[in-house]
């Protein structure tokens, strides 16, 4: 249930944070018992590219697990996205996961005047496919990633959301949502300090993460809105994520000395 204000969903953003060769990585540690051990490493990057002719964004996301952390659970996931930029809609979106024993390959390729999709489950035969609903201002989670950076956070009070409409595994969810948890002040693992927005996304149970408002992301509460801090419960513990480095950034980042 959500409490506060629910703000009107904007297809299309009026500024846009991040530009060509932004770079983003992580370390991203695991709660074992009462000890914080280093898990894994993500990386997050941000490209022009052209697609169909047209001019478009190109997000890619990584996410493996160290090597001595595999035994327990080996992840290595590739989520990428290309969007068109006039409109920020998704064209192209292709999710490659493999997590323990489970792996997974889906590959959709967007009609957005129809409002469908194509989906390709086998990467070396694209003769076949299903075709799903894809409405207008729904997005594909990656897409998602980058979209949350794009709204307006300045008038919303805490506990005010708004909401989203996303596509997980070939489903659409529209009762989902990003809530608004105020502001707080975070510290890097290097001692740096940031002025933060918190949100809140409502994730979908998946291989990872519980359902529910179980995320706070802190973004730094500037031009670029880059996500500085992540904590989360999973299926089995809880994981945080830390910033490692940040390249090529459209704005200028603001740091508290």
């Amino acid at each position: 249930m959500i409490s506060g204000n629910v703000f009107s969903q904007k297809c299309i953003p009026s500024t846009i944070p991040f530009h060509n060769g932004e770079q983003i990585d992580y370390d991203v540690y695991y709660n074992m018992g009462k000890i914080w051990v280093p898990a894994g490493r993500v990386r997050f990057t941000a490209n022009d590219t052209i697609y169909n002719k047209q001019n478009c964004f190109f997000f890619d996301g990584k996410g493996k697990s160290l090597k001595n952390y595999d035994w327990f659970f080996k992840v290595r996931d590739r989520y990428s996205a290309i969007v068109e930029k006039e409109k920020f809609q998704p064209l192209r979106f292709t999710r490659n996961v493999n997590e323990g024993s489970f792996s997974l390959y889906y590959d959709y390729v967007f009609d957005n005047k129809n409002e469908k999709a194509k989906v390709y489950e086998d990467r070396k035969d694209n003769s076949k496919y299903n075709i799903i609903d894809f409405p207008n201002c729904s997005y594909d989670v990656m897409t998602s990633v980058y979209y949350a950076r794009t709204l307006d956070y300045s008038a919303m009070k805490v506990n005010d959301s708004i909401p989203l409409t996303m596509m997980v595994d070939k489903e659409i969810y529209n009762s989902l949502h990003i809530k608004y948890l105020g502001r707080d002040t975070i510290e890097d693992q290097y001692g740096k300090k940031y002025s933060c927005l918190i949100i809140s996304p409502l994730l979908i149970e998946g291989t990872i993460f519980k359902e529910g408002d179980n995320m706070k992301v802190y973004i730094t509460d500037d031009l670029n809105r880059i996500p500085i801090y992540i904590e989360a419960e999973i299926l089995v513990g809880s994981i945080k994520a830390y910033v490692k480095s940040i390249k090529n950034l459209k704005h200028p980042l603001n740091t508290i000395k």
